[in-house]
């Protein structure tokens, strides 16, 4: 995320959490009904406001594995996220609320907020910002005339772009359009398309052959990029701050010897307690018997030969903690393809 959007957006979240403003007294649940509403963004902020400010953030379900959604009240003056706080007061359950939230953004307007910019490709009109919520109502996505699954795209919380799975060309399109919004706005949301499968919303993936497919691995390549990047700017200061000597490691691009772009992380056994995100490959910086070298080693490969000693954190997007260098043989292994 680019490093201006990600502040401006964790200030506004953490000031949202109404709990955390002095003297803040909920409305009544009978008060709130009329304006819950489901609010969709990307995961990764909330996994920021938890490291910046050391408190779990508003209430959130992940959806899709890369986004979340979280219940605000769209007050007439402001904005509220709602957290455990209200959910307690109110004595109602999250999924429950949630409900009502999703009911009343339906009020607001069905699949004639789509605008049809060809053929199987749609895109929001509301810009009231929850356009992105929209792909919460599924049953106006289906109604819009797509071939195959709805397939959404969410370059920016004022654009929800909708195509039909089995349309490739309308896909790429709509993928284009998508990267054009993040070079206006770096860091927006992410853009990376969710299929509708069945009533659930996962990562659209096709195969390898699919005419899309190059802009595909761009878009997720640069969503990786900027959520690790913003993700080791918050550790580093986390860490810096508790006097803990830990690397976190950081991901980069580079070119294959084909040519084709390949995240990878450094590491190496002198860097002590070190966290990795996960990449493509790990360049390993070694030193065995007083020799020394460098070797690009997949990721499958490091997570198979060295076992535990690659923990995960915890974190989204996930990091890998080395808490103690491999032994001798472990770190041979790695060396054979």
């Amino acid at each position: 995320m680019g490093e201006s959007f990600l502040k401006r957006s964790l200030n506004r979240l953490i000031t949202a959490c109404a709990p955390a403003l002095p003297g803040y007294r909920p409305p009544t649940l009978e008060q709130a009904l009329p304006w819950v509403l489901p609010k969709v963004r990307p995961r990764f902020l909330y996994e920021a406001v938890h490291l910046r400010a050391g408190t779990p953030g508003p209430e959130f379900r992940p959806l899709a594995g890369i986004l979340a959604v979280s219940l605000v009240l769209d007050l007439p003056d402001r904005e509220l996220d709602v957290g455990a706080a209200e959910l307690a007061a109110w004595n109602v359950d999250f999924d429950r609320l949630m409900q009502r939230a999703r009911s009343n953004l339906l009020a607001r307007g069905g699949e004639e907020g789509f605008q049809q910019e060809g053929p199987g490709r749609y895109r929001s009109t509301w810009r009231d910002n929850l356009d992105g919520s929209r792909m919460l109502l599924p049953g106006i996505l289906q109604r819009l005339r797509l071939e195959g699954d709805p397939v959404v795209l969410l370059p920016d919380r004022d654009t929800l772009m909708v195509v039909g799975s089995e349309e490739p060309y309308a896909l790429r399109l709509a993928l284009e359009a998508a990267l054009a919004c993040l070079d206006e706005a770096p860091g927006s949301l992410n853009g990376c398309p969710l299929r509708l499968r069945h009533y659930q919303w996962e990562p659209f993936r096709p195969l390898r052959e699919h005419p899309a497919r190059p802009l595909l691995t761009q878009m997720e390549r640069r969503r990786l990029m900027e959520e690790y990047a913003s993700q080791k700017a918050l550790l580093d200061l986390r860490h810096g701050a508790a006097g803990q000597a830990i690397t976190v490691a950081p991901l980069r691009l580079a070119l294959t010897p084909a040519g084709e772009p390949a995240s990878f992380t450094v590491w190496s056994p002198a860097m002590g307690e070190a966290w990795l995100p996960q990449a493509d490959q790990v360049r390993l910086d070694w030193e065995l018997g007083g020799e020394r070298g460098r070797a690009w080693v997949p990721w499958t490969r490091a997570q198979e030969r060295l076992g535990p000693l690659l923990e995960p954190v915890g974190l989204f997007p996930e990091r890998y903690r080395f808490k103690q260098p491999p032994q001798t043989r472990q770190l041979e292994s790695l060396l054979i393809a």
